[in-house]
């Protein structure tokens, strides 16, 4: 269906569905292609969306600000990372044309940990690889430090195998933090495309006097003005325990996509004590969408 030349598409309830229109997706300089590339085009293409990628490169800042008198150092650098550059921007707008995804490519210089999530913030969704702890730039987790600070949604793809962007079944967890209810809101264009949700329900955080009582509404509840199906389920489980539970749970089911909110203590607390983000971004297996 179209109007005005846009393609809408009709969700279970007759109304139209929420949308990307402008994703982001970063590319590593040491990177020749991966599947999370290729996860966000065919996300761009299901959501009928531009698609920019980044492309970061921090070794020629190292070497800025090692001395005045880097010299040759610093143009060969230089000359290495638009050769890089070149390449993979020829690739993806490639891989792109090929898709029927219109793209753009931008290149910037400095730690993807700094440039992503601000990079992330003109964006209706980021599209990031999960860390690779052997071959990433050290000190600075791009994909962690994205989920963390760019305050709109962050699509993690597992760094190891592919995925099908159009997710029939979709794990979300909710402990009704303002966290949670951010990466619901921002996981509704795949919401709305699923055909059913499962809410893992914990320990709610709500700051609320000794003795209130909450009104009978539920997550599942709001969420099937969106999706054929939503269920429940609740877990009782420690902290330290709920990061593994989610990803058995959504290997059990068979859901595409995780959506969570990140970091639901200090992002130093969670540095010292683990927590279920941390864990899930370590050990995901699926796509995970958070939101801030």
């Amino acid at each position: 269906m179209f109007h005005g030349g846009v393609p809408v598409v009709t969700s279970i309830h007759g109304g139209s569905c929420m949308s990307f229109r402008d994703i982001l997706v970063h590319l590593k300089s040491h990177e020749d292609w991966s599947p999370h590339i290729d996860h966000a085009i065919g996300t761009a293409r299901l959501f009928s969306s531009h698609l920019r990628a980044l492309v970061t490169f921090h070794e020629v800042v190292m070497l800025r600000n090692l001395s005045r008198h880097v010299g040759k150092g610093l143009e060969c650098q230089m000359e290495k990372d638009a050769a890089i550059a070149e390449h993979l921007k020829t690739r993806f707008l490639k891989a792109c044309g090929e898709a029927g995804v219109t793209a753009s490519f931008e290149t910037a210089e400095g730690a993807a940990g700094e440039l992503m999530p601000w990079a992330a913030r003109l964006h209706d969704l980021t599209i990031i690889e999960q860390r690779h702890p052997d071959v990433d730039e050290l000190g600075f987790d791009a994909a962690e430090e994205t989920a963390l600070s760019a305050g709109r949604p962050v699509l993690l793809v597992p760094r190891h195998g592919r995925f099908d962007p159009a997710h029939e079944h979709i794990l979300v967890a909710w402990n009704g933090s303002a966290m949670a209810a951010s990466a619901v809101q921002g996981a509704l264009p795949f919401i709305q495309r699923a055909k059913k949700v499962t809410v893992c329900s914990g320990e709610l955080r709500l700051p609320l006097r000794p003795g209130s009582r909450v009104p009978d509404i539920s997550l599942a509840g709001h969420l099937k003005r969106h999706v054929a199906e939503a269920v429940e389920e609740k877990t009782q489980l420690g902290p330290a325990l709920v990061g593994e539970h989610l990803l058995d749970r959504a290997n059990e089911l068979g859901c595409g996509m995780i959506v969570m909110g990140a970091f639901g203590r200090s992002w130093f607390s969670e540095y010292l004590l683990g927590g279920a983000t941390r864990h899930i971004l370590k050990h995901m297996t699926v796509p995970v969408l958070t939101g801030r």
